[in-house]
């Protein structure tokens, strides 16, 4: 029965090595895909690169890039884009989502150099515009894309008058410092009236409390009937 059951296991072995090397690119695909809707992004980058390793395809560049960019191995997704952009696609669209995606890549490495001393930060910005005309022009009705092209523009304009970098890095230190020192000196201010509005409750203590000496001194006396001893003046002998 042992003997039995090892062969049977041995030949199940067998039988699942001879399905796996039958798998085509295709297969390889879906499971990615599959793993990727899942959320399983690392098993969905290995199913797309046993796709490539059956047969270079554009779908599985491109889908190897969208779970690279979720993984933030963003070099990595453009290196996919740009091999998905050059084997070629038939469908206008997803051409034009593969430079849309490209484009976001280049956009968003810019805005994170924002605050950096980069002096190529103009390229970046320069890059995704270029990436997000050549999407429109494969799909001009593509709304979201002319949405980010114009906000790339604009944050190309801004970068090469100088703005952002640097310069508003230099900006946002100075307001802190101002906000540091009005804090500081408002605190000042705060501690000064309070110790005088304590040095004039302490003036209105002590008369108060002399004067509420001096009546009960003088009811004392009254009750009494006895006058204060008259102090002698002391003359010393020589």
């Amino acid at each position: 029965m042992r003997k039995i059951r090892l062969i049977y296991f041995t030949t199940l072995f067998v039988a699942a090595l001879t399905v796996s090397a039958q798998e085509t690119d295709r297969d390889f695909i879906r499971q990615g895909n599959l793993f990727f809707r899942q959320g399983e992004v690392d098993k969905s980058i290995v199913n797309f690169q046993k796709a490539l390793d059956k047969k270079r395809t554009v779908e599985a560049y491109y889908n190897l890039g969208c779970s690279f960019s979720l993984m933030s191995l963003d070099s990595t997704s453009l290196t996919s884009y740009v091999e998905a952009e050059q084997l070629g696609f038939n469908n206008p669209r997803k051409r034009a989502m593969n430079f849309h995606n490209m484009a976001n890549l280049w956009y968003v490495n810019g805005l994170s150099r924002l605050r950096s001393n980069d002096k190529q930060i103009a390229k970046y910005f320069e890059n995704a515009v270029n990436l997000y005309k050549c999407a429109l022009r494969c799909n001009p009705d593509d709304n979201e894309t002319r949405y980010n092209l114009a906000m790339a523009q604009w944050m190309l304009k801004k970068a090469q008058s100088g703005g952002g970098g640097q310069s508003d890095q230099s900006e946002d230190k100075n307001n802190e410092d101002n906000q540091q020192q009005q804090q500081q000196q408002q605190q000042q201010n705060e501690q000064k009236d309070e110790q005088q509005k304590k040095d004039e409750m302490s003036d209105e203590n002590a008369e108060q409390l002399l004067k509420s000496a001096q009546q009960n001194e003088k009811d004392v006396q009254q009750k009494v009937n006895v006058q204060p001893a008259r102090r002698k003046a002391l003359e010393k002998d020589w």
